[in-house]
């Protein structure tokens, strides 16, 4: 585990001064005058005094009162917080101190100043919230349906600002027993040399209610005892059952495959600390048959990106690098049908899609990045799908009007009662439209709610690409 998310898992951390004292001990030792030791929500800052600078805090939430304590209190004279009133880049929360007959304040940005502007345009209409998540920044949030930030998570390395910052992706709700979870997946610094485009290794992150973290999540050893226990999980997606109950990702494990070594694609169901079902696209010679002529697949030859457990129990699973979504029987792992998108007719097809979704009325919705479009083009499809083989029959692009844009990965789409529906937008690198994160639609596609990053990024290419903007109701 990294030494960040060590930091973050600890329930009560002591300073990182030996001067400060902890919320443990109250023994009160030699404090410097000159400091304030702060916890804000599970997160702790050793503040020299007099604070010149406002601190910006790693992590808040606007649904809860703020837990903020001053852990060397004892030292100061008083100490007075100010209201919060929101998270927002205009807003602060003040700590008035006097200590040693000197009184100061300390500025604490309710929003780290290091966060992309986003703009909200609209107002959402489907019930809940949106959850956002990016590539290439240690950053989740948040937002309501009037664009209102309700929550963040903000980590930045020194390599912020660059692709060789592996993001925070795939921020989820989860409800289980009538108790609220959240998820994310975070990097494993511990396996950065492992990182390649489309690979973020590292391990999931379990919140609870009040987003506070209670587990992480790495890799079981797999049933015939080729991947070792703690190896890091790939953070292409996360199925919950429950607290102890959950399938997950360990993509991109390098293992012989026709004759080469590469990265395959593993799946694992563990439920009470035991895996009680696995799969690897490696005991499925055929697939490597598959390969599209549209992607380079020497190496990541099937990219997993979505699993979901049908009604059925079997699991129905997208492979971006072959274009397919494949029907796997949960007893004996067989693929029970295929969906090859580019074999469907032009106003069906699909390649590299995202966020396979099979609905109860046998459509599936998902998101077409149209890699293989000529010209490229990217829309979100659902399509009429007969659940017991796979056969296609009509569908289209839900979109009002179809767009002209292209989003090279990544992505999400989410089907609401009454047709309304989410499109998460993902990473597009076409100059002027880099910006896009997530849009609510009507029933007939046309747009009621957006947000987007208002720093309109003319290169090609863009660091703050999303990953997946969904949301839960």
């Amino acid at each position: 585990m990294n030494s960040r998310l060590s930091i973050l898992l600890l329930s009560v951390a002591i300073c990182g001064l030996a001067a400060c004292t902890s919320v443990e001990d109250n023994t009160v030792g030699p404090v410097p005058a000159a400091e304030m030791c702060l916890y804000v929500n599970g997160e702790h800052y050793d503040i020299a005094l007099p604070a010149t600078e406002a601190v910006d805090l790693r992590t808040l939430n606007s649904e809860f009162e703020p837990d903020i304590r001053v852990e060397n209190a004892d030292a100061f004279e008083s100490i007075t917080v100010s209201p919060f009133t929101g998270i927002a880049k205009d807003k602060q929360i003040e700590i008035a101190y006097t200590i040693g007959g000197q009184s100061g304040i300390v500025r604490l940005n309710a929003l780290h100043s290091g966060i992309p502007d986003i703009v909200a345009e609209g107002k959402g209409v489907i019930p809940g919230d949106f959850y956002l998540s990016f590539i290439y920044q240690r950053l989740i949030m948040k937002y309501d349906n009037d664009g209102q930030i309700l929550y963040y998570r903000y980590d930045p390395t020194p390599a912020v600002g660059t692709f060789n910052e592996l993001g925070y992706w795939d921020f989820k709700k989860h409800v289980f027993d009538g108790k609220t979870y959240y998820s994310f997946h975070a990097p494993d610094d511990n396996y950065a040399d492992r990182a390649f485009t489309g690979y973020d290794p590292g391990m999931r992150v379990l919140l609870d209610d009040h987003y506070v973290p209670v587990d992480t999540i790495h890799a079981l050893p797999s049933r015939d005892g080729y991947l070792k226990g703690g190896e890091p999980l790939d953070g292409h997606d996360f199925y919950f059952f429950s607290p102890t109950h959950w399938i997950a990702s360990a993509s991109y494990v390098e293992r012989e495959m026709n004759g080469k070594m590469l990265a395959v694609g593993y799946l694992q169901e563990v439920e009470n600390g035991e895996v009680v079902f696995d799969w690897w696209s490696s005991d499925h010679k055929e697939m490597a048959e598959w390969c599209s002529p549209v992607f380079d697949t020497s190496y990541d030859y099937v990219h997993f990106n979505s699993v979901q457990v049908l009604p059925d129990d079997n699991w129905l699973c997208s492979f971006r690098a072959l274009s397919s979504l494949l029907k796997i029987d949960h007893e004996t792992g067989d693929i029970l049908w295929r969906i090859n998108g580019e074999a469907l007719a032009d106003s069906l097809s699909f390649y590299g899609q995202h966020y396979a979704t099979l609905h109860d009325d046998n459509t599936l919705t998902l998101f077409d990045n149209g890699n293989g479009h000529d010209p490229q083009l990217t829309r979100v499809l659902r399509l009429n799908v007969d659940p017991e083989t796979g056969e296609v029959s009509g569908g289209g692009d839900m979109l009002n009007p179809g767009g002209n844009y292209f989003t090279q990965a990544c992505g999400a789409v989410q089907l609401f009662s009454g047709d309304r529906f989410t499109v998460g937008w993902g990473w597009s690198s076409e100059a002027g439209n880099n910006t896009r994160l997530v849009s609510e639609h009507d029933a007939k596609g046309r747009v009621v709610f957006a947000l987007s990053r208002s720093d309109a990024d003319s290169m090609p290419n863009s660091v703050n690409p999303s990953y997946r903007c969904v949301k839960y109701e």
